[in-house]
């Protein structure tokens, strides 16, 4: 009974300093977008929670598997039952998530009476915001098994998600040798998470704002916001890949790698 009384304990205790350090980390990444002027109120605070969902989760995601190897027995009972593997995987992506899936919806709630955005379009975002928890997470946990290390899982996790946000700014040197590149501007619209936000919030052009006009080549060409819908679908589809392929190199090992 005390045991149990320990752990309920010790839950809610990392719940709430997930929900600080991300609170936090929200405010100074809300802070420096107010002040770079990349949007509305709204908007940078909705760009602040992408920021801060794919940067937690990442870490969540990672965190979850070790390169640990089981004793005998676990070994051989994984081999037996190796569906326990996949359940226990999705369970460990599912139960690493819900400090932040809780954070999400406080922030998000924070911001219909901060920010005087329609319930319709938070809801929205919630829905998005919830399908990266699941990508970043998955990405996290793929490259802690591929490094065999959660640091390094992280940062790994971290290089793919900069270089999706990122690949608007990465044309400008293509640029310099290619004579057009339109044909590349609009399928990595595809791959950035801050672009679903842009189209939940219609009129929201944040390649035209002062401070990143000049930084990417692609305002100088023909392109419209991918539906919202269409980039979650991606990023289902890639965590949905990158999860299978953990599953397949967990169960190939006959061990599960977990804590």
């Amino acid at each position: 009974m005390y045991d149990d009384y320990n752990k309920k304990q010790a839950t809610i205790i990392a719940i709430l300093i997930c929900i600080c350090i991300a609170s936090f980390l929200q405010w100074i990444i809300f802070q420096l977008f107010i002040i770079g002027k990349l949007g509305s109120k709204a908007e940078c605070y909705a760009i602040a929670q992408t920021f801060v969902v794919l940067i937690v989760a990442a870490y969540l995601g990672a965190t979850t598997i070790r390169p640990n190897y089981t004793s005998f027995f676990a070994s051989k009972l994984a081999i037996l039952t190796p569906i326990s593997i996949r359940n226990l995987l999705f369970g460990r992506l599912f139960v690493s998530q819900i400090p932040l899936l809780i954070w999400v919806f406080l922030s998000t709630a924070f911001s219909f009476f901060y920010t005087d955005s329609p319930l319709s379009r938070l809801l929205l975002l919630v829905f998005v915001l919830g399908v990266y928890c699941f990508a970043a997470g998955t990405f996290g946990i793929w490259g802690a098994r591929i490094f065999r290390d959660s640091i390094f899982g992280t940062e790994w996790t971290y290089l793919i998600l900069s270089i999706f946000i990122g690949s608007p700014f990465l044309l400008m040197p293509l640029d310099r040798y290619i004579q057009s590149i339109q044909q590349f501007v609009q399928p990595i619209l595809y791959l950035n998470p801050i672009i679903a936000i842009c189209h939940i919030y219609d009129g929201m052009d944040i390649f035209r704002t002062p401070l990143l006009y000049e930084l990417t080549p692609i305002t100088s060409y023909d392109f419209s916001y991918p539906p919202w819908y269409i980039i979650s679908f991606w990023f289902i589809l890639i965590g949905c890949c990158c999860l299978l392929w953990t599953w397949r190199m967990c169960k190939n090992n006959k061990l599960p790698y977990f804590n």
